[in-house]
């Protein structure tokens, strides 16, 4: 059994399915139901500023909606890594999980691919009934559809950056009275922009898959009450970092020679044009260390005892 097999993979999915399918359930119309909702009440946020006769622009924007359905895809995403090893959480299920006729690698990977890639397939599901959702209201009210932006374009591509930008744009021409007649024109600065804002997209996608990937090594660690645990530990990683950043600052106010050199206007010019080098760097940083994660779950996974320190 030291190969992947495909019929006793399906046959351990099935029996996972069977046995946990009101949790999974649960949690996916828990997701489901929280992104419909959030864009059903941003419908209803727009409608308001279409009563207060905004511009069109602005009303038939849906970039803060994208912001907010990416954060709870971002903690569904944390919640099902750290659900990854939940048929753990007692003795019985160890029991039951060992004595399947699966090896640790189907069984792991299909932990994995249910929790972690069943939570994405139920966001871009939840992303799209939502976009459809909010097309319908938006003709049935403002008898029209012409020129709202679709909220799964925004939620799954590059162009969430680039609507953060042109909303800026908009609000700034409506408040000093500009109409915006060139939109093919971009200056140089805008480019700069759109790239850092591209790679930023790039880089929080990258951080999210690689904190999942650390919830889903805290449930190896500890199969019960695993995600307060997992969180504490990354505050306090982020505390430490915090405390870095502090000493960081008070070595350089101490040399000021080095913080004039540091901040020169050449030196903040190159760095913001190359910024978006940084971010694409780290975000690739992240997806190995998520990537890294994983597979240290597995070795934990595959070292598990029926009952530890830990998991008692």
């Amino acid at each position: 059994m030291s190969t992947f097999n495909t019929k006793r993979f399906a046959n351990y999915a099935n029996f996972d399915l069977t046995i946990n399918k009101n949790f999974y359930r649960n949690l996916a119309l828990v997701l489901f139901f929280t992104i419909v909702g959030i864009v059903v009440l941003s419908f209803f946020m727009r409608w308001l500023t279409y009563q207060m006769s905004a511009p069109s622009g602005i009303y038939n924007d849906l970039t803060l909606t994208s912001l907010v359905v990416i954060v709870i895809m971002q903690f569904s995403l944390y919640i099902a890594g750290g659900c990854t090893l939940h048929p753990l959480r007692n003795k019985q299920g160890r029991i039951t999980n060992l004595t399947m006729p699966a090896t640790n690698l189907e069984k792991y990977t299909w932990h994995v691919l249910v929790c972690v890639i069943g939570a994405i397939v139920v966001s871009v599901v939840s992303v799209a009934v939502a976009d459809l959702i909010n097309y319908l209201m938006t003709i049935a009210v403002f008898k029209s559809g012409e020129g709202v932006q679709s909220l799964f374009v925004s939620v799954f591509s590059n162009t969430t950056g680039t609507a953060i930008q042109n909303f800026t744009n908009q609000m700034h021409a409506s408040m000093n009275g500009v109409t915006i007649t060139d939109s093919t024109y971009v200056s140089p600065q805008d480019m700069v922009l759109g790239n850092i804002l591209d790679a930023s997209l790039f880089a929080t996608w990258a951080g999210i898959f690689c904190t999942t990937s650390i919830y889903a090594f805290g449930n190896s660690l500890k199969y019960k009450f695993n995600l307060p645990i997992t969180y504490i530990i990354l505050k306090a990683i982020e505390f430490l970092f915090a405390i870095i950043l502090f000493v960081g600052m008070i070595w350089f106010t101490a040399n000021i020679d080095t913080m004039d050199r540091m901040f020169a206007e050449e030196t903040m010019r190159a760095f913001f044009e190359n910024f978006h080098i940084y971010l694409y760097v780290w975000g690739s940083l992240s997806i190995l260390a998520g990537i890294g994660f994983f597979v240290w779950a597995y070795n934990r996974y595959t070292k598990a005892q029926l009952c530890n320190k830990l998991n008692r």
